[in-house]
Formats: structure tokens, sequence, C-alpha cells
């Protein structure tokens, strides 16, 4: 089932882009008299006319190859920010959809899936119907089908079926997109084995492409029917027929891809058949074609195919040939497979938190209204009674209060009298008051005197005690740092000389054994210690180099990174990124770090690549310094299986003692499966730090 998928998927891959072609011309001179216009004055005209041409030229982009994309993606943000500024929703929803059509092409499915969901907002948005609904449905389902998820790509694209097979005397272009509609759908029943489902879906690409009258795509849906025939129903007969008349129209055509992708198809039926010289014919040509296009998934097929037909045909030595020839493009194809896994798992993450996110800010938009609505109801209500109570109110307020006015004058004028008294009677209690205050002052300022004098000398006394200790303290670190270096170089010499010579005569010695003397498996036993060895022999390279480098020693800090990530780089799977502006900057300003910083700075960084290795199954990792202020902050961030709490405090226990040694600050922000980012912040004014000043 997988290898008829395959085929159906690359046979379709640009039929839709049969139909039109990219107009390089009319493209030149839509962009010319766009720059006319956008020098113009605006006006109603103006706007117009820069409407009609950005369309065009984005049209064209989207039928260009993912290389111009790019450059069509920067014409589609035009479109939308002029459509924008204008409040033109029409062109917004243009701008939108062909952002996610060049997202698409570049595999940005996230990004894809964004803008789709912009456009639905916007049709949402819109007071008059959206016609372009239906191109919104098929690109979800085209997003989903990239990305497997085909459980879900099926009410998508029905919803687009419906809407297209509504619509009167279909042109030749809404012929194609049916087609592709029911394309999709087809592949999608037919890998969650609905195959009656998938046939029907099947015929009627093919009756599409007939009604659109494009002889290629015609061609490419009676290949994608023999193979139905022949994968699923085993019908040769019924698969030969379609195969031969697809083969016809390519011939005629002069369409030499077309023909290379009915190879496997061919060789897969004449197996069936039990004809193995017309099957190897097709297999040599699966080969041939799987070179020039570099492709080594069908390289791989056809050596598979060529070892087995070579078997029944008993040339075992040659069958041998393929065979190993297979193992060697299938360990390559393995390799970029399990990255396209990853990506895949990562993209489908991805698209359901912007799909939740989604529809929580429509459902959210949508209660928040209703909310405003209701709340603006009762508000109207409760006004009209406020504001018949209160012209009652304010009749009866307007007696009660001249009356109150009344009695008022009256109190405040007997308040006031008395008021007059008692601050005469104060006035005398604060003289008394005032006298007892100042003898008391004069007391304590003698007092306090007394205590400063005390205070400086005792002060004095403990600066000096400080800075016996401060140099004290000094000595032994620089005590500390000399004794792990020398440790340090000791262990690496050991490793060197010691271990590495051990395994180096391993290796001489495995290198004098005859390998072809040996039986096929100890020839695979042989080739799996020898490998090993070889990486026993890297890995001890690497850890005594990395212990003391000597580019630490002789030229620093920046120059021992960038050694350090040169070697990772060349013997590791993962990708590192060393991005060292901070320390530049440091340089720049005339800045020189000592040699127990640089130590522990390199160590830290040492500890969190070896955890990275160890631990984290990440394919990619970056560290970056930044120079903030008076601080060089580290970032270390991968994009593995992340740490939970026990490993964070357990993992990295090496590099929070040297930080705290560095009075610095660490923060690790990591969750299961969503990789892991170290940020140490370290203060470049501490003692430590003392060498930084020249």
């Amino acid at each position: 089932m997988s290898r008829f998928i395959c085929i159906v998927v690359f046979t379709f891959l640009s039929v839709t882009a049969l139909a039109q072609l990219p107009n390089m011309d009319e493209m030149g001179q839509a962009k010319l008299r766009l720059r006319v216009l956008e020098s113009q004055p605006r006006s109603l005209a103006n706007d117009t006319l820069q409407f009609f041409y950005l369309n065009k030229i984005c049209r064209n982009y989207t039928l260009m190859t993912r290389l111009w994309a790019d450059s069509g993606l920067y014409y589609a943000e035009k479109l939308y920010q002029k459509a924008l500024s204008v409040n033109n929703n029409p062109n917004q929803i243009r701008a939108l959809f062909y952002q996610s059509n060049l997202y698409l092409k570049q595999n940005l499915f996230t990004k894809s899936l964004e803008a789709n969901l912009n456009t639905l907002r916007k049709c949402e948005e819109s007071t008059k119907p959206c016609d372009e609904i239906w191109r919104i449905n098929l690109r979800f389902g085209q997003i989903y089908s990239q990305i497997k998820e085909y459980e879900k790509v099926i009410p998508y694209i029905q919803k687009a079926i419906d809407y297209l097979e509504k619509i009167p005397n279909l042109t030749s272009g809404l012929h194609l997109q049916l087609g592709e509609c029911y394309r999709l759908s087809g592949i999608s029943y037919q890998l969650l084995g609905k195959n009656s489902m998938a046939k029907t879906m099947f015929l009627n690409v093919l009756k599409q492409s007939e009604l659109a009258k494009n002889d290629i795509q015609i061609a490419y849906a009676k290949s994608v029917m023999g193979d139905y025939y022949l994968e699923v129903e085993k019908n040769t007969d019924e698969a030969l027929k379609y195969l031969d008349e697809a083969d016809v129209i390519f011939a005629k055509k002069d369409y030499l891809q077309g023909r290379a992708s009915l190879y496997s198809s061919y060789l897969t039926l004449y197996k069936l058949k039990h004809e193995p010289l017309k099957a190897e014919r097709y297999a040599k040509l699966m080969l041939q074609n799987a070179s020039e296009s570099q492709s080594s998934a069908v390289r791989y097929q056809a050596l598979i195919e060529l070892s087995e037909i070579s078997e029944v045909l008993n040339r075992h030595d040659q069958a041998l040939k393929y065979y190993r020839q297979a193992i060697i493009s299938k360990d390559s194809s393995q390799k970029a497979q399990k990255i396209n896994d990853l990506g895949d798992i990562q993209k489908r993450f991805e698209l359901e938190q912007m799909k939740i996110k989604f529809e929580n800010d429509r459902n959210l938009a949508q209660k928040q209204a209703d909310a405003i609505r209701r709340t603006n109801q009762i508000k109207l209500l409760l006004a009209q009674n406020e504001k018949q109570k209160l012209v009652q109110k304010g009749l009866e307020l307007a007696k009660e209060n001249l009356q109150k006015d009344i009695k008022i004058t009256a109190i405040n004028q007997q308040k006031n009298q008395e008021i007059k008294q008692l601050k005469i009677n104060e006035l005398a209690k604060n003289l008394l008051l005032e006298n007892e205050k100042q003898k008391t002052l004069l007391l304590l300022v003698l007092l306090a005197s007394v205590l400063s004098i005390l205070a400086v000398g005792y002060s004095l006394f403990l600066r000096n005690k400080n800075k016996e200790l401060i140099s004290k303290n000094n000595e032994i670190q620089a005590a500390l740092l000399k004794g792990q270096t020398i440790e340090r170089k000791r262990v690496a010499s050991e490793l060197h000389d010691n271990v590495g010579s051990l395994l180096s005569a391993v290796r001489v010695s495995l290198l004098t054994l005859n390998r072809q003397k040996l039986p096929t498996q100890d020839q695979k036993v042989f080739t799996q210690i020898q490998s090993m060895v070889e990486s026993a022999c890297k890995e001890v390279r690497l850890i005594s180099h990395n212990l003391l480098p000597e580019e630490l020693e002789k030229y620093g800090l920046q120059t021992a990174l960038e050694k350090m990530f040169e070697r990772l780089n060349f013997s590791t799977k993962i990708e590192f990124t060393l991005n060292d502006k901070g320390l530049r900057e440091i340089e720049a300003n005339h800045l020189l770090m000592n040699r127990k910083a640089s130590f522990h700075i390199y160590s830290i960084c040492l500890e969190l690549i070896n955890n990275i290795l160890k631990h984290s199954e990440a394919t990619d990792a970056a560290l970056t310094f930044r120079k903030n202020e008076e601080v060089i902050e580290l970032f270390m961030r991968d994009n593995g299986v992340g740490m939970n709490d026990e490993q964070k405090q357990n993992g990295l226990k090496n590099v929070m003692e040297r930080v705290d040694d560095l009075s610095g600050k660490l923060d690790i922000l990591s969750q299961a499966g969503e990789g892991t980012l170290v940020q140490i912040s370290i203060p470049i004014n501490q003692p430590i730090y003392a060498a930084l000043q020249t």
C-alpha cells in the first residue's frame, strides 16, 4: 500500500499547475505598471488598478516553484497591507489565501494553516457571502494531507466537493480543482482502509480530467486507476489496460516524467504475471530514473526488485550485489526518513495548537459580543428607569436641601465659636511640649555622636580584616584552579597515551584480519566491531581534547569554543551552532577575562553539551553569548526530549556549583518533548572578573 500511495502523490504533485503556467512577461509588465501607480497621488481609480496588478503578480507567483515563494510572499503582504489601509475585505481574503498557498509550497505548514485560518476569519467577518469558502476548505485538506492527518482531510474536502458540485457549467480550471478534491479524498480513504470509497474517488478524478480536456492529467488519472487495480484488486488485465492507455498519452506528448512514473507499476504487473525478464527491464529503468532524479527511496526499491528478480533467474552473485547496494541506499534513506518523521510530529503538534487557539479565540469573541449586547440592553432599560426616578427625586431633594441649609448655617456658627476656644487651649499645651522636646533632642544628639565615633573605628577594623580574607581566598582559588588544570592535563594525557594507544592497536589488529575469508555473518560482526573501535577512538580524542584544550590556554575562551564546535559538528549527528557575539563585544570594549572565569565558563559549556549528547535525543543545539550592560549572558538551547524536575536538580549539579562560584544566576526552561533552554547570567563586576578592567 505504501508504494501505491507514493505513486499517487508523485503523479499529482504538479497536475493542477498544468492547467496554467506563469506568464513572466505579463508579470514583469505588471510590476513596472505597479511602480508607476505607487508614485502617483492616491485615488479610487489608482487603488483599483494597484489591486488589479498586485493580484496578477501574486497569482503568477503561486504557479511557480518554491524557489520563488519568498518573492511571492513579499507581494502578497503588500496586497494585504494595501487592502487593510482602505478596508477592502475581498482583497484581504485574497492576499491571505496567496500567503497560505506560498507557505504550503515551502512546507511551512504551521504558517500555511495560520494564514488559512485568518482567511476563514475574514470570510466570517464579511457582511457578504464568501465565495472563496470552498478554496479555504480545500487548503485545509491539502495541509492535513501533507502532514499525514488523513482522518481530518475527508470532512474538509467533502465541504469543498459539495460546494463545487452545485456550480452549473464548471470551467476547465474548476474541473481540475474538483479533480484535486477527489484525489485527496481518494488517498485518504485508501490509507484509512476504505478501498471501495477510494475507487469511487479515483474514478471521479478520471471523469473530471476528461471534462477538463487536459491530456496529461487524464494520463495520470489512468495510471492511478491502473495502480489501484494492481495493488488492491490484483486484476492484472484491467491494470495493464489503464497503464498502456496512460503510456500512449505520455509518449504522444513526449512527457518523459510521466512515462517514468509508470516503471514501478509495470514492474509489479509483470512480477504478478510471472514474467521476470520484462520485470527486470522496468526495474533497470527505475534504477536509471532514480540516479537522474537522485531519489534514494526509488533507488532502494529498484535494487531490491533487481535482487529478487536475479534470484528467480538463478543469478545469485548478481542478486547479492544488488542486495548490498540496496542496503547502502536504505541506510541513507532511513536517516532522511527519521528526520522527516520528527519534523512531521512537530508540525502536527503546532498545527493542532494553532487550530485550538483559533477556535478558542473565535468562541471567546462570540461570547464577548453576546455579553456586550446583553449588557447594553440591560443598561438601556436601567437608564430609562433611572431617568424617571431621578426627575422625581430631584424635586424632593431640592426641598430637603433648602431646609437643611438653614439648619446647617445655624449649627456651623455655634461650632466655630467652640473651635476657636479649643485652639487657644491647644496652643498653650504645645508650648510646654516643645520645651520638653528640645531638652530630649539635645541628649540624643550627644549619644549619637559617641556611637558614631565607635562605629567608624569598628568599621575600619572590619575593613582591614575583610581585605586579608579576600587575599587569602584569591590565593586558595588560584591554587584550586592550578590543581584542576594539572589534574585535567594528567587525565587527558592518560586517555590519549594509554587508552588511545590501546584502541589504535586494536584497530591495527583488526586491519590485519582477512575479512573476505570470514563467513557472511562474521563479516557483519567484523564490520560492527571495526565501526565501534573507530567510534571509541574518536570519543577518546574528543574527551581528552575537551578536558583542557590547548586553545583555551593559548588563545582564550572564544577560540577554544569555536574549535570545540568544529569538532562536535564533525564527529556527532547533532548540528551545533555557536553565536559568540557577546564574547566579541567584551573584546571590542578592551576587556580581558581572567583564566579562572574562562575555565569555569568553558567547563559549564562542556557540561551542558555532554548532557545534550547523552540525554537530549536532539537534532540541533545552539550556544549564544550576549553582553547585557554589566552582565554576560549564556543561552544553551536544544530541540530534544526535555527534562523533568529531578533531572534538572541532579543532571546540572556541577553547572550550578560553577555558576554559584561565579556569583551568577541559572534558569532552566524545559518540558517533556519540547526541548530545553538553559540561561545563565554572570555579573562582570564581581571579584572573579577583576581582570576584566585593563
